[in-house]
């Protein structure tokens, strides 16, 4: 397990991926929205002020976690929170902040203790006991104190498991804002602004513990360890800092700490000499060995983004991906929506539930994509896999029909009293059969050739689609087909020639295929690896061919209708079929063949078996590390999967 969590970091270290932990709570923050840093409990291990948390995972990844979190205790490795509504959250050195089932109703946490609204003291071993009516806890080197309800202060006896000593007792412990421990210290911190510390070790002839009072102007308190006595910091009404001395100056605050102003609260890090501090502007700084530093709150360096195809059909569902780089390095995923996604053509993509895009119609659209104060645009441009039919040409002027050729372009049309109504997003036009004359948003246009009807369909020249919607319309005079166009997205309609035209030019050379085996890869969903044969080639009406195969049980199969070049890409790709038997090829056993059938796959396996199952990779990273080759694949929706000498040790999708 050591040697796996090992690996697992140098790949981090090599790769620079990170994580986003799951969400809990209220997941209204955003990704990449602004917010400050709320607390610090470690170098990279601090809670926003939205509810955000930054933590690691193996102590390199970072990591972000939405939610809705308002409090943290622990460190970089081990820790536990609460959310706004009460529920409990934990963490460890590999695994994410996540809520902790049954464990609601938190009012603070502490350590490793949280206290419930009901006053009673949890851990993980359950309900601490003889612990009840409790209004406040803390904890620190493994010590824990808590103050009750009716003014009891308590601190765990160092010797005695479960046993609570009775340090002194308060009038009102609702004036008390906050508490802190260390070793044989707790201290309060008051309303009205007082600190009193108690000690185990100050106590009278009676052996009353006697509280001493350091301050009485302080709006925030936490002990640090200190050599060689432990510090009390003291955040002052003016801003200022404060530490109490050593030995006999312990109960008295003897030192201010330089360079640090208008401050509202620390946060306890290594020792005296090292802690954070949060400014009243929110920010933070570091207090290192007299030295002050800024604290960066992580931001949106560089944002990725891409569509798993520019040029898709109309049909087809595009997968976005997003991903955000950071400031403090980590690279973490974001979900598309539609606050981060918008389509200056709905009509032609429409965003899907789960972050998809679903191609609706023929043309050019921008999608533009805004995260962490990034914007980024990617043109997405449609065609028709699939021809339409029937286009002519008449006086030299190309007909197309009008209501399939508006529907493939994603719009609509109707029919009132003869007159034909259409709209393709924002663009409304309508038009008469034998009627030269064409409203376009309300203006008059005069066309080259009236719209007409021939065999109950109804024709428009192409024209009119350049005049709506900016498409060319050009006439092929090899193929006898209309080519509409906008940019890279096409659509074809053939006439009633093409097919004969198209099948006496190009089934010769496709005639190569008949009779020959494959074994499919991915098509049509049909069994994968299973083997196939071409037994006939056809041309449709449209232009199209459609394959023939014969299985190996002699069932019947046929493709969907394809473009001659498509035909010939199909077997020359083998994302579609392999021209070799891949299971004679590669002797694996049944359990491997079954995991790579179903598009998995699993540590240990090669880099063939991971090809088989996945494709090949959009970028690959190789290194050598201790006399081992590590070897990176990125697939283009950002999921991973790294070998060691050849075998694959880690997996992120």
């Amino acid at each position: 397990m050591k040697k796996i969590m090992q690996i697992g970091i140098l790949i981090g270290f090599v790769m620079g991926f990170c994580f986003m932990g799951g969400g809990f709570g209220n997941k209204a923050a955003a990704a990449g929205g602004e917010s400050r840093i709320s607390n610090i409990i470690g170098k990279d291990t601090f809670l926003m002020d939205n509810g955000t948390m930054w933590s690691l995972i193996d102590g390199n990844r970072k990591i972000r976690t939405l939610g809705s979190v308002s409090s943290i205790t622990g460190d970089e490795y081990f820790g536990i929170g609460v959310t706004q509504d009460g529920q409990l959250i934990e963490w460890s050195v590999s695994t994410a902040p996540r809520p902790v089932v049954g464990q609601t109703g938190v009012k603070q946490v502490a350590g490793s203790f949280w206290l419930k609204t009901d006053g009673s003291v949890w851990n993980s071993a359950g309900k601490v006991k003889d612990l009840d009516g409790i209004s406040m806890i803390g904890y620190a080197e493994r010590r824990f104190a808590a103050l009750s309800r009716n003014g009891d202060v308590l601190l765990s006896d160092r010797n005695i498991t479960d046993k609570y000593l009775k340090l002194g007792k308060i009038e009102n412990a609702d004036s008390v804002t906050s508490l802190t421990v260390i070793e044989d210290h707790v201290a309060l911190l008051f309303e009205s602004g007082q600190v009193v510390v108690y000690e185990t070790a100050n106590f009278d002839d009676n052996g009353k513990i006697i509280p001493v009072t350091v301050a009485q102007d302080a709006i925030h308190i936490a002990y640090t360890s200190g050599d060689p006595t432990d510090v009390l910091l003291v955040t002052r009404k003016d801003g200022t800092v404060w530490q109490t001395g050593e030995y006999q100056a312990r109960w008295k605050l003897d030192q201010q700490i330089s360079g640090l102003g208008t401050v509202v609260k620390t946060a306890a890090y290594l020792d005296s000499n090292h802690f954070y501090a949060q400014r009243s502007d929110g920010s933070w700084v570091l207090f290192a060995d007299n030295v002050v530093t800024s604290v960066e709150i992580p931001k949106v360096d560089k944002v990725d983004v891409s569509i798993s195809e520019l040029k898709p059909n109309v049909g087809d569902i595009l997968k976005v991906s997003i991903q955000e780089t950071y400031s403090n390095g980590a690279k973490i995923k974001v979900i598309p929506n539609e606050t981060n996604i918008s389509v200056d053509k709905p009509y032609l993509l429409k965003l899907q539930s789960d972050g998809s895009l679903k191609v609706l119609g023929v043309g050019q659209t921008q999608v533009t994509l805004t995260t962490g104060g990034v914007t980024k645009t990617l043109t997405v441009s449609a065609s028709l896999q699939n021809n339409l039919k029937w286009a002519k040409q008449v006086n030299g002027i190309e007909f197309v029909p009008a209501k399939a050729v508006i529907q493939a372009l994603g719009g609509t049309v109707s029919i009132t009293s003869g007159i034909f109504e259409a709209s393709i997003g924002d663009v409304t036009f309508s038009f008469k059969v034998g009627d030269m004359n064409a409203q376009l948003n309300g203006e008059t246009i005069t066309l080259k050739a009236a719209p007409l009807t021939e065999k109950g369909d109804t024709y428009i020249p192409g024209m009119l689609l350049t005049f709506a919607v900016g498409a060319s319309v050009n006439w092929d005079g090899k193929w006898k087909t209309a080519e509409i166009s906008f940019g890279d997205a096409k659509m074809t309609v053939v006439s009633s020639d093409t097919a004969g035209l198209v099948k006496k030019a190009m089934q010769g050379s496709l005639a190569k295929y008949i009779g020959k085996s494959y074994w499919i890869n991915y098509f049509q969903q049909w069994d994968r690896f299973s083997k196939v044969t071409v037994s006939d080639i056809l041309p449709d009406d449209s232009g199209d061919f459609v394959i023939v195969f014969k299985s190996a049980a002699g069932k019947e199969l046929k493709s969907f209708p394809m473009s001659s070049s498509f035909v010939s890409e199909l077997f020359t790709n083998e994302d579609y079929f392999f021209n070799f038997d891949p299971k004679k090829k590669y002797p694996w056993s049944a359990s491997t063949w079954s995991l790579i059938k179903a598009g998995k796959i699993v540590l240990g396996m090669t880099k063939d078996q991971v090809k088989m199952s996945w494709g090949y990779p959009s970028g690959r990273n190789v290194t050598n590390a201790s006399g081992k080759t590590i070897e990176t694949w990125v697939y283009y929706n950002f999921d991973v999967v790294s070998f060691v000498n050849g075998k694959v040790t880690f997996i992120l999708n």
